[in-house]
C-alpha cells in the first residue's frame, strides 16, 4: 500500500513585467556625503569615531578611483559659548 501525496503549490504573485526601457535604467543614489556634515567611521583605526566631513570626492581621483570623502576627526562636541 503506497501513500500518494500530492503537495499544493502556492501561487506567488509577481510584480507586472516593465518594458525593456525602464528595466535597463538604473537609479543614481543620492548624494548625501556633503560637507559639513557629521559622521561615523564604520572601519579602519579610527572606526567608532565622529568626523565631520571637510571634501567630497565623488567621482575619485588618480590615487583613489572610487567616490571618498576627506574628514576631520572630533574628539569632543564643542564647548557651548556663554557671554559674560
Amino acid at each position: 500500500f503506497w501513500l500518494k501525496v500530492h503537495a499544493r503549490r502556492r501561487r506567488v504573485r509577481r510584480p507586472p513585467p516593465q518594458p525593456e526601457r525602464e528595466r535597463a535604467q538604473h537609479r543614481a543614489m543620492g548624494k548625501f556625503l556633503k560637507p559639513g556634515r557629521v559622521v561615523v567611521i564604520l572601519q579602519g583605526r579610527q572606526a567608532g569615531k565622529k568626523a565631520v566631513i571637510v571634501k567630497v570626492f565623488d567621482d575619485g581621483s588618480k590615487a583613489r578611483p572610487f567616490g571618498h570623502c576627506l574628514v576631520a576627526g572630533v574628539e569632543r562636541p564643542p564647548m557651548k559659548v556663554t557671554k559674560r
